[in-house]
């Protein structure tokens, strides 16, 4: 997919751009002018786990038989083993495409978990992050939001006045 302006930051390295929900991540890289789809990632909670369930019942002689729920383990096990995917498939981009630039567009409670996985040297590598989901979105929503929150930050720079050292 052809980005329609072509924009300076992707003309000689590539960036890559997340858009992540809870269980869904996808994944394109910017660069020259084109904006493609590379990867995808999605998790979907099992069925049984989507409720809580829940059993008791006595037996006679006051035995008591339970089964309770382990919805809130198995939630918080596929949140890890996501953001551990999410992990694994921003190192194998960076090592492919030389990336130096990430773009993460996701809840905050999501891009925290990932900017949790990810080590050090990736962490600097994210530019921007933005919190809502936009997993739903078309891709070139991506590069609308990117552009506003560009021309918004030059706004700010331009209006303010530069501060004056007075020596005495």
């Amino acid at each position: 997919m052809q980005i329609s302006k072509k924009l300076p930051q992707f003309e000689r390295y590539p960036a890559l751009f997340i858009s992540s929900g809870e269980y869904e991540a996808h994944f394109h890289i910017a660069f020259k002018g084109s904006f493609e789809l590379v990867r995808t990632i999605k998790m979907e909670p099992r069925v049984e786990a989507k409720e809580k369930q829940g059993f008791e019942g006595r037996k006679a002689g006051m035995k008591s038989i339970s089964a309770f729920s382990h919805h809130g383990r198995y939630v918080e096990d596929l949140k890890e083993r996501f953001s551990r995917n999410v992990h694994r498939t921003i190192q194998n981009l960076i090592l492919e495409n030389k990336l130096n630039e990430i773009y993460l567009f996701a809840p905050k409670y999501v891009a925290n978990r990932i900017m949790r996985e990810l080590d050090k040297s990736q962490q600097k590598k994210v530019r921007m992050q933005f919190f809502k989901e936009y997993t739903k979105e078309n891709p070139i929503k991506l590069i609308e939001i990117f552009e506003s929150e560009i021309e918004s930050m030059q706004k700010i720079a331009t209006a303010t006045p530069k501060k004056q050292i007075l020596l005495k």
